[in-house]
């Protein structure tokens, strides 16, 4: 398969996900649960897919620190919600000192590999960046 080879969305199975980044030089693996964890250049995604809604999403989870206030850590989620476009940030209202930083990538009617390799590079980089941009509290551990 070329990388801008169209894969169909009934092909789209965590297995194929795995080998498209495997073939991308990344470390991987499918856990208990079913779902693919992608060891990236910077911290571990974990790639699931959503086939009713026919999206792949991406997931970066941290640890947040558990003695920051949680008006503080709503402030760094919505400074960072308002700079930065490709990713979402949230802090689980029964688990405060998590933070998810998530993406989606649509799949209907089809998405080539390129897409779903180069989303999850760019998605890594940017969550990245994000942070280190906006926690101004050293908030993520």
């Amino acid at each position: 398969m070329s990388e801008t080879e169209l894969i169909g969305q009934y092909d789209v199975t965590p297995e194929l996900l795995e080998g498209l980044f495997k073939r991308g030089f990344f470390s991987t693996r499918i856990d208990d649960d079913g779902d693919l964890i992608v060891e990236s250049e910077g911290p571990k995604v974990v790639v699931t897919i959503q086939e009713k809604r026919k999206l792949i999403r991406y997931v970066i989870v941290y640890g947040m620190n558990e003695f920051g206030p949680l008006d503080q850590k709503l402030g760094f989620v919505n400074r960072m919600n308002d700079e930065v476009i490709f990713a979402r940030f949230s802090v689980p209202e029964q688990r405060p000192g998590m933070l998810i930083c998530d993406y989606f990538l649509p799949y209907e009617e089809g998405v080539t590999a390129f897409q779903i390799v180069t989303a999850l590079r760019l998605f890594a980089r940017v969550v990245v960046g994000a942070i280190h941009a906006c926690d101004e509290d050293d908030l993520v551990q």
